[in-house]
């Protein structure tokens, strides 16, 4: 048995098998870099009207023979809205034409009368008495046919309004009339959002207030109502207001919101006004390992990972920033980071990690 120990001793040593893994964890890697950001404000508000346009009854005692719209609709400039019952008004008219037509024969015959007595003024034919009388007969004629003007101006006026048109491009956002109703002189009959265009109506506290300008962009995250998907839709800051409101302490940022958003007016929104662009130390979110309620990430030097607590800044798409404690150029791990734990040996690989399960 010496001799084969011996013999076994002197034996060449069997080769490494490079087949056998390593201790190490295997993770892919990624380099911090550095981004230009936005920084924005976080805000609520209320979705209004960009201009609403108040139609109104400008007749009275008629009542309203058609209706062509609903709430809700969409209208164009020069569509017709309502139709008023006009017998009696186009009567008015006919009979203030006719008593134009009277007084114009009346103002004619009364210039005749004035000329005929300037030449018998002029032949001493005529006394001066005489004379201011029939000039004086002049005048009233024709005072008496601006009156008839006046008055068949203000007939057809009359006409014009027992009709009603759409002033503007606009969406019905409500209607105050039925068939038949006799509606008071200046009642509200139709409120019309103008060229459908809607505005936020941001709410700012009065730290933030002073970094808001007009021009500067904004969004708002919301619900379409065809539709249960959140989307995002894109606006400017139109007017910063200076007044703060006496209960909120909030003051109103108003934001012209692009195209025509299917939004229900009144809906409360969430949404960001972007203030200024910056810097940003940035990573890919699957980077992080949360742990214990709080952020790390591991940080690879020498193939030994180092566990980093950090704070976290803005989001955009898959990217996150980074506040403290990594550096721009900093090698982290990423696939397989939530294995790690501080001072662990890693072997970086060079394509993503396979699956479990996958062959």
């Amino acid at each position: 048995p010496l001799d084969l120990l011996a013999k076994n001793t002197d034996a060449p040593p069997v080769p490494e098998n490079k087949t056998i893994p390593s201790t190490a964890t295997q993770v892919t890697s990624v380099v911090a870099s550095t981004a230009n950001w936005p920084v924005s404000i976080s805000t609520q508000g209320e979705v209004v009207p960009w201009e609403i346009i108040m139609l109104s009854a400008k007749t009275n005692g008629v009542g309203a023979t058609e209706i062509s719209v609903l709430e809700g609709e969409r209208v164009q400039k020069g569509q017709l809205l309502a139709r008023f019952d006009d017998r009696l008004l186009r009567a008015e008219l006919a009979q203030a034409r006719a008593n134009l037509a009277f007084a114009e024969a009346d103002l004619q015959q009364a210039k005749t009368h004035l000329k005929r007595a300037e030449t018998l003024k002029q032949k001493q034919t005529l006394s001066e008495q005489e004379f201011d009388l029939i000039a004086t007969r002049a005048s009233t004629a024709q005072a008496a046919r601006d009156q008839s003007a006046a008055a068949l101006t203000l007939a057809d006026i009359k006409l014009s309004d027992a009709v009603i048109y759409a002033p503007d491009d606009g969406t019905i956002l409500e209607r105050n009339l039925d068939l038949g109703q006799v509606p008071s002189g200046g009642a509200v009959l139709f409120r019309l959002a103008r060229q459908h265009k809607l505005e936020w109506l941001a709410q700012v506290d009065a730290a933030q207030l002073p970094k808001i300008k007009t021009n500067m962009t904004a969004e708002i995250n919301s619900t379409s109502n065809i539709g249960t998907a959140t989307k995002t839709i894109a606006g400017t800051v139109r007017s910063v207001s200076s007044q703060l409101n006496k209960n909120s302490r909030l003051a109103n940022v108003r934001v012209l919101l692009e195209g025509v958003p299917e939004l229900a007016v009144n809906a409360y929104v969430e949404g960001k006004i972007f203030i200024a662009n910056t810097a940003a130390i940035v990573v890919p979110a699957n980077c992080l390992v949360i742990k214990d309620g709080k952020t790390w990430l591991f940080r690879i030097k020498n193939n030994t990972a180092e566990q980093v607590l950090v704070s976290l800044g803005r989001r955009h798409e898959d990217k996150i920033e980074i506040i403290n404690n990594i550096s721009i150029g900093d090698v982290l791990a990423q696939e397989g980071a939530g294995f790690l734990n501080d001072g662990d040996k890693v072997t970086i690989l060079t394509a993503p990690l396979k699956s479990a399960g996958a062959n």
